[in-house]
């Protein structure tokens, strides 16, 4: 079974069918610089990725365009949800990566991955160690942003910190994951974390946005975001 170029153009039309005008405008103004062709809502493209995985997944890979903002979504939510092994799977992370450039097709790229064992996992791990030093400001936040909704755990927390410790880029988008993972291992490995903010070598900027995100969370108790204040740069 293929995905023909016709079958492309129907889900274009199917885009403009569901395209939210106000959603469009609403969407825009949190993702600065970023025109939205449509204005088509999330849970409806996740919606279109399971149909297209469905029919034919690496047909519509074949022919999908990197043309809009939507068509680029889509595209990652199928490589990031279709069936395939971990190395084909990578191959197309590695060519994906370079189409994103603002943090909620990222995020929403990143939140869609399962993995099926443990080797699949730690295979992308491997391949998410060396994007933490990425000079590109999306391919280190896609490294950050895997960390915190995947690697939270104890077998990986001591290395993930190490890493994100490591982190130097200056862009906005990055010092943003990086403060956003910290607080979910925090709030996850509290004595685990605490001895990174201790040390004081994360940006400011990080730190005390790691330290704002902690103290906004209802997992935390009052004493601890308390604590952590004296902490801040």
């Amino acid at each position: 079974m293929s995905f023909s170029p016709e079958e492309y153009k129907e889900l274009l039309a199917e885009f403009r069918r569901c395209a939210d005008e106000a959603y469009k405008k609403f969407n825009e103004s949190l993702i600065p610089g970023t025109e939205t062709a449509y204005g088509v809502r999330l849970p409806k493209l996740r919606e279109m990725a399971k149909d297209v995985i469905r029919r034919d997944a690496e047909g519509f890979l074949a022919v999908s365009r990197a043309g809009s903002y939507e068509e680029i979504l889509l595209r990652g939510l199928v490589i990031a949800g279709m069936k395939t092994g971990i190395s084909r799977r990578l191959e197309l992370v590695s060519a994906f990566l370079p189409l994103i450039d603002n943090w909620a097709v990222c995020d929403s790229f990143c939140s869609t991955f399962r993995f099926h064992n443990e080797e699949e996992k730690q295979r992308m791990w491997e391949f998410l160690r060396p994007l933490f030093l990425d000079s590109r400001e999306f391919f280190a936040r896609f490294a950050a942003v895997m960390l915190l909704d995947h690697y939270v755990t104890k077998e990986y927390l001591p290395e993930g910190l190490s890493l994100l410790k490591g982190v130097r880029s200056e862009a906005y988008y990055v010092q943003m994951a990086v403060a956003w993972a910290v607080s979910v291992c925090y709030v996850k490995f509290p004595a685990e974390t605490l001895p990174l903010l201790q040390e004081r070598v994360l940006p400011p900027f990080t730190q005390n946005k790691s330290i704002q995100k902690i103290r906004e969370s209802f997992r935390v108790g009052k004493a601890d975001k308390e604590m952590l204040l004296q902490y801040k740069l």
